[in-house]
């Protein structure tokens, strides 16, 4: 994977901010947020754009702080990913009944920062990738102790 330049950063609604590093489009509302951010939210959808909505429409008005979805071209399968970041999963049946009903958006759950640093990641996402791509994935990414 070759690595790009992030872009400038553009304001994309009144408090939000977006820029791209070439695989992911970043997502910040201005105010930066006054607790520590542990995980995501899931949503998927083969509507890029209506992904988009949903995380600068969560940024501006919904009290999250930071999000992200794969670029055009950069999706596993046939959907693309928004995160959602939060501190903690507290808003969970919050977001599933808000988006239960969303025509082509499927919101899947709560996963922490550790559960992907640690390559714990569904079967279903798993299945779409190569052994390749799924040994990488699935690798943890914490630091090993040392006895």
């Amino acid at each position: 994977m070759s690595i790009q330049a992030p872009s400038e950063p553009v304001k994309v609604s009144t408090n939000v901010v977006s820029f791209n590093d070439g695989y992911w489009q970043w997502f910040f509302r201005i105010q930066r947020p006054d607790y520590q951010i542990t995980g995501k939210y899931l949503f998927f959808s083969t509507d890029r754009e209506k992904l988009v909505k949903i995380a600068i429409e969560e940024l501006e008005n919904n009290g999250f702080h930071e999000a992200k979805i794969t670029m055009e071209g950069k999706k596993f399968g046939r959907e693309y990913v928004l995160c959602l970041y939060y501190k903690d999963n507290s808003r969970k049946h919050e977001l599933a009944k808000k988006y239960s009903n969303a025509s082509g958006i499927k919101y899947r759950y709560w996963k922490s920062d550790i559960d992907t640093l640690s390559g714990k990641y569904s079967e279903e996402f798993l299945s779409r990738l190569s052994p390749e791509q799924r040994k990488r994935f699935t690798q943890s990414k914490l630091m090993k102790k040392k006895d």
